[in-house]
């Protein structure tokens, strides 16, 4: 049982950790470095050797964390990648961004390598195509929070919410190898409390080891009045010099955190109406993947989304996609507020909006997260007067600002009260993700506070776990817990330093299986009244207007003028190495290469196997998923995804952008999608609609009772069923379908 520690250490970006157990290798997070001191790590292969390793997990998805994983792929990497479903969905977006940014960057590396006559330290090329992000998103899996999920044999890692981003996480992980047992919790990145769209981080009571950040682990996030004050001030100066407010930001948490308080500044009227743009073509795509997880979302942030005042738009902002629109921003005649990726400076298109606006007095450079060392940003930030941009020298006149309390780390405080709930000292702590004097620092307030073991390791440190004795985690109870701040009528107690009483309850009180949702009430009929589905909730009837909406607009853009698309069902539980499974996947690659669009479910089993057919053929391959308490992981072969939120809505899409349903076996879901066919056939809602069912074996005796028994009691007529056709044969399938679906 051991740990290798192969980024992060010392340093903040590049997060990387390889335990091993039971003969297997196992990756925990493989993240891009962004410091340039250790840049030339990004360029070596994986010291483990990529085709050694079992599986990789994942915290979340910035690029710090994932950026490497293409590489880790097309260096050999073959086994399954998990991460929480949210993460899944954006390290799509992130990691084809990531692969494009580089494309670009190396591009102008070379043009100006050439134009000065020079090399640099590594070579002015890509580190991963797109053709790669492709092979490492077929590898992807996503699991829930609190689901224990066994990875390799003897080793479970158990994903909680870490409230730093959407769908990050903390991982338990417990590893059990020659009759020991040890769990292991790497903190990830934690989160502050109170902070806007996602919950608080989780807790834990016990553990073995701990693997934790250390980023703000010398010093607490400065208070300088809510962030809303300080935007207010600093954007009202700006536009009265007649400046233009330049924000860096990530593309994924900060630059929507960036949208909902500009946006409370526009509806309440305390920042005037100008232009402000979000120049990144990952912007409407991140945006749609926090509609489709709202489950994943606090509840202020749910209701805030069903208000007039929608915390994701608002009156002047504009989001662009293309080149030539990012470019014509900086002909924009009035003062106006730009938000660009990257966050740190270090890439993408903000470096252009830099070179237009950091030699202007009157305009504002406004950083509103963590600076690495070695970023641009952070140069910027330490008062540096003249910086390097895309080769050129640039005078820093801008005033350069920064907005305290966003940031989406917790501070020293913050990883101290993590710590704090831990009943009993794990036998040591490992101090990761954070610069050297951050770690440092942090290392002697634990090891005074609390009287912890702390190592702060270097780059390449290996651990064994060869201690003796039994586990420190008590199995009886729940280990994971989150706070629930109550209030109390007694006195100040001088134990809490005057602070509010947080109680550690366990995760599973707060979150229940069953979320209080008004649209889920036919869940769980027994404790409710009878009442009117449309009536009760006014919200209700737009939210269906917008599910409805949302759903058309992604239908049509993926669809792309398209007539000719099937939908096809059918279990969710078959793997892989099922006939069924193998069968549909080879009937919807041979429809794809025909130009028919697959239309599924989204989810695992059959749905996977029809959307990695479709992908194979080079056709669009759509999943239109459900949103349930329990929603079914979204399969990585679909090339574009809506979460609908309610059932009859999906029924909707599937029969107004399919011209055919092909049903392969499956359980009671699949069964429903027949009868309801054939209810819609019936009444002519679907009439000469062609029904494929794939499996003679499997649906012949459906067919046969239908036909003897039901069509004898005058139930249903011949003409109903013809439109039914039981096969066997991909090609067969095929070539009818080529035929009927217009």
């Amino acid at each position: 049982m051991k740990l290798t520690f192969l980024g992060a250490n010392r340093n903040v970006t590049g997060s990387r950790y390889c335990l091993e157990a039971n003969g297997k290798r196992v990756m925990v997070d493989y993240g891009l470095v962004q410091e340039r001191d250790h840049l030339s790590r990004n360029w070596e292969t994986c010291p483990n050797g990529a085709d050694s390793l079992h599986a990789l997990v994942v915290t979340h998805a910035h690029i710090d964390h994932i950026g490497l994983i293409p590489k880790l792929v097309a260096d050999g990497f073959r086994g399954k990648i998990l991460a929480s479903r949210p993460t899944v969905a954006l390290a799509d977006v992130m990691l084809k961004d990531s692969a494009k940014i580089q494309a670009e960057d190396a591009k102008y590396k070379q043009r100006r390598h050439r134009k000065e006559g020079r090399t640099g330290p590594h070579p002015p090329s890509a580190l991963y195509t797109a053709k790669d992000v492709e092979k490492a998103l077929q590898l992807f899996r996503g699991v829930d929070y609190r689901v224990p999920t066994e990875i390799a044999p003897g080793i479970i890692v158990t994903w909680h919410d870490a409230g730093h981003i959407l769908g990050s996480a903390s991982l338990e992980v417990l590893v059990r190898e020659a009759g020991r047992e040890r769990t292991i919790i790497f903190s990830g990145d934690l989160g502050q409390h109170d902070k806007p769209l996602i919950h608080d981080p989780t807790y834990f009571r016990h553990a073995d080891y701990v693997v934790m950040e250390s980023t703000y682990g010398d010093r607490d996030h400065e208070a300088f009045g809510n962030v809303e004050e300080q935007l207010e001030v600093i954007v009202n100066q700006t536009i009265k010099r007649g400046g233009n407010v330049v924000i860096p930001v990530f593309a994924v948490e900060r630059a929507q955190e960036m949208m909902y308080f500009l946006s409370r500044l526009v509806h309440k009227n305390r920042i005037p109406e100008v232009p402000v743009f979000l120049d990144s073509p990952m912007a409407y795509d991140v945006t749609n993947i926090f509609r489709r997880f709202t489950s994943w979302l606090d509840d202020e942030t749910v209701r805030a989304i069903e208000t007039d005042e929608p915390p994701l738009h608002f009156p002047g902002l504009s989001l662009t996609r293309t080149v030539d629109e990012s470019k014509s921003i900086n002909h924009c005649k009035q003062p106006c507020i730009i938000m660009a990726p990257a966050g740190m400076c270090n890439a993408g298109r903000i470096k252009h909006h830099l070179r237009s606006n950091i030699s202007r007095p009157e305009s504002t450079i406004l950083f509103v997260g963590f600076q690495a060392v070695g970023t641009l940003g952070r140069r910027l930030v330490d008062g540096e007067k003249e910086v390097r941009i895309h080769g050129r020298e640039y005078r820093v006149g801008a005033r350069i600002e920064q907005v305290f309390g966003m940031s989406g780390h917790a501070d020293r405080t913050g990883l101290l009260q993590w710590l704090n709930h831990f009943e009993q000292p794990p036998r040591k702590v490992f101090l990761t993700h954070g610069e050297e004097h951050a770690a440092i620092a942090l290392k002697k307030s634990i090891e005074t506070r609390f009287g912890f073991d702390v190592s702060i390791p270097e780059y390449g440190t290996e651990h064994e776990f060869n201690d003796e004795g039994p586990t420190l985690v008590d199995g009886s109870r729940p280990n994971a817990v989150s706070l629930s701040r109550r209030p109390t009528s007694t006195a100040i107690d001088v134990e809490t330093n005057g602070e509010a009483i947080v109680e550690p309850v366990s995760v599973n009180e707060i979150f229940s299986a069953s979320p209080e949702d008004p649209d889920l009430e036919f869940l769980d009929s027994s404790t409710r009244r009878p009442v009117s589905f449309l009536h009760e909730d006014p919200w209700r009837v737009l939210r269906i207007q917008s599910d409805l909406i949302q759903g058309i607009e992604v239908m049509t853009r993926a669809l792309e003028g398209r007539r000719r698309a099937v939908a096809v069902f059918g279990s969710a539980r078959l793997p892989e190495s099922d006939p069924s499974y193998q069968l549909a996947h080879q009937t919807c690659q041979l429809l794809g290469e025909r130009g028919i669009a697959i239309i599924t479910g989204g989810g695992p089993g059959i749905m996977e196997a029809g959307n990695r057919g479709a992908r194979d053929a080079g056709s669009p391959s759509i999943g239109l998923n459900i949103e349930l308490p329990h929603e079914q992981t979204l399969n990585p072969y679909c090339d574009t995804s809506y979460t609908c939120r309610y059932f009859f809505v999906r029924k909707m899409m599937f029969a107004k952008y399919s011209g055919g349903f092909l049903i392969f076996p499956g359980g009671f879901g699949t069964f429903d999608e027949f009868f309801e066919s054939l209810t819609l056939i019936q009444t002519k809602k679907l009439a000469q609609f062609p029904v494929g069912l794939v499996g003679s074996e499997f649906w012949g005796p459906l067919v046969d009772w239908l036909r003897n028994v039901v069509r004898e009691k005058g139930c249903i007529d011949d003409s109903d069923l013809q439109q039914f056709k039981v096969m066997d044969d991909p090609h067969q399938i095929c070539e009818w379908l080529d035929q009927v679906v217009t």
